[in-house]
């Protein structure tokens, strides 16, 4: 409920209690007379923001080129004090931009270059002084380190592209954590989707709701090409439709477009393969889907309309 319904909702409560008549009401505002609208809070200029933008995109540039021109000539000590101590020191500053709401617009760009280059910091101490070559211990140190770091940094400035990057080593980490532990890759990416997918929805009603489209499509994807890969070719492929059409029922729970989208893709993309390996050489297989759509496109509109007509008037 808005301010203002809720305005409307005290008016009418104080008008009951004390017996007053919608005529005396309106006469009382019209004597009191219409009062003045309320100043709006000024706009965030665009062009500091658009500038802080370019300059953060144009300082990662120069960073990336620097490395690249440099890199070849560094040694250890320098490769990780270029890497790892520009991300530290980006950190810090952003850290130090928060605290100012002249210099908020910086913590993004400036966060960004952290997470961008601390990991390859820590991927060059890790490369020199461990004793094993296990790829996925290293993803795990690196993510893990990165996503609790997010965790802690978005806690103090709560941004969501904090958050958004925060949510990417976190599902790093957790992926590296199974394959540690030789869980097959197609369950490891399920297990990974599943958990993508449970936090966004968590972020649903939060600060951080813009970032959930992204995560929504993305954790969706993960999980129907995760199911696809396992059950393909098996009994366990017919389940897929089960699971396309949960994915489109959330949508219309979640009010997802990303996740409508998703579903109806994986659907044609679905019923496309499925028919290319059983139907290829069966007429009859098209006119069953044309005639089985019809009928799901008449129940919806019939369903439509009986909202409209019977359920949304008595609501």
């Amino acid at each position: 409920m808005s301010a203002r319904d809720e305005a409307l909702a005290r008016i009418a409560e104080l008008a009951e209690q004390h017996g007053l008549t919608p005529d005396e009401v309106r006469d009382a505002l019209a004597r009191r007379g219409a009062a003045p609208p309320a100043p709006r809070p000024p706009r965030t200029a665009v062009l500091p923001r658009v500038a802080a933008w370019l300059g953060g995109s144009l300082v990662l540039a120069g960073v990336c080129v620097l490395i690249g021109m440099l890199w070849g000539d560094l040694g250890f000590a320098e490769r990780v004090l270029i890497t790892l101590g520009t991300g530290l020191v980006a950190l810090v500053l952003a850290y130090m931009a928060s605290l100012e709401p002249r210099r908020e617009r910086l913590v993004t760009p400036l966060y960004l270059i952290a997470a961008l280059t601390q990991p390859i910091g820590m991927a060059l101490i890790l490369d020199r002084f461990s004793t094993g070559r296990d790829e996925a211990l290293g993803a795990l140190a690196v993510a893990g380190v990165m996503a609790a770091q997010g965790a802690l940094f978005s806690a103090r400035v709560r941004r969501s592209s904090v958050v958004f990057v925060t949510l990417a080593f976190g599902a790093v980490a957790l992926s590296a954590a199974l394959a540690l532990v030789d869980v097959d890759e197609e369950f490891n990416a399920t297990v990974v989707g599943v958990a993508l997918f449970l936090v966004t929805w968590g972020l649903t009603r939060t600060p951080y709701e813009p970032i959930t489209p992204f995560w929504f499509g993305t954790s969706a994807s993960i999980v129907l090409l995760a199911w696809f890969a396992m059950t393909r070719k098996g009994l366990g492929e017919f389940g897929g439709v089960v699971l396309i059409a949960v994915c489109i029922w959330l949508s219309t729970v979640l009010r997802s477009r990303t996740l409508l989208a998703v579903g109806t893709l994986a659907l044609v993309i679905y019923v496309g393969d499925l028919s290319g390996r059983y139907f290829v050489d069966s007429i009859g297989w098209p006119i069953v889907l044309i005639g089985l759509g019809a009928l799901l496109m008449g129940a919806g509109t019939a369903a439509v309309r009986l909202h409209r007509r019977y359920i949304k008037p008595a609501a």
